[in-house]
């Protein structure tokens, strides 16, 4: 294993960590206001009949569902991904919760029967960030696959300010993001 990866595998396993630790502390109330409606940089990226890929937030990853509660109902469609068997996210849109099933990883994913979609923004999980918008995520490389088939789609993190670290090496294949959000701040 080269140093830049097992660099990854070590900031992976200590922003996993700080992240658990930093939700583990939050009572109920303030972890529901977090990320439940778009700042403004953000708001203005979405517009009615777009369609926003989103993650369906698993553990301690910033939470997803009231944002995307407050997006549908302000008539944004919603696709999650979906893992397929060469590795790739494709996107689907998904109009309820019951759509969802475990998929890769047991993570939910959309089913067979709901629509392929091609995401207008992309908000994107994470598991550490730094001030010149790279993201490190979980390691396979889905999400860097996605963002380079679609290049003109918005890429955003949403994140815990906890994950923030000073510098996220990086790989020819790491595509930067355009706006990381956290509950305290922008970051474009």
């Amino acid at each position: 294993m080269s140093s830049l990866k097992e660099k990854k595998q070590k900031l992976r396993k200590e922003y996993r960590r700080r992240r658990d630790s930093f939700v583990g502390q939050l009572d109920a109330a303030s972890r529901n206001l977090s990320f439940r409606r778009p700042p403004s940089p953000l708001a203005r990226l979405f517009k009615s009949g777009q369609t926003v890929a989103f993650y369906r937030s698993v553990g301690s990853e910033a939470p997803t569902g009231r944002l995307i509660e407050y997006l549908t109902e302000t008539g944004v469609n919603i696709a999650f991904p979906r893992v397929t068997d060469n590795g790739v996210l494709e996107f689907r849109l998904v109009t309820g919760p019951e759509l969802l099933e475990s998929g890769f990883r047991d993570i939910p994913e959309p089913g067979d029967t709901c629509p392929l979609a091609d995401p207008d923004v992309i908000i994107a999980p994470l598991v550490a960030f730094d001030r010149s918008l790279r993201r490190l995520g979980q390691g396979g490389g889905y999400y860097d696959r996605s963002f380079a088939q679609y290049p003109d789609v918005p890429r955003i993190g949403l994140a815990w300010s906890v994950q923030e670290a000073s510098d996220i090496p990086t790989e020819p294949h790491d595509l930067p993001l355009q706006m990381i959000v956290t509950e305290c701040e922008i970051i474009e």
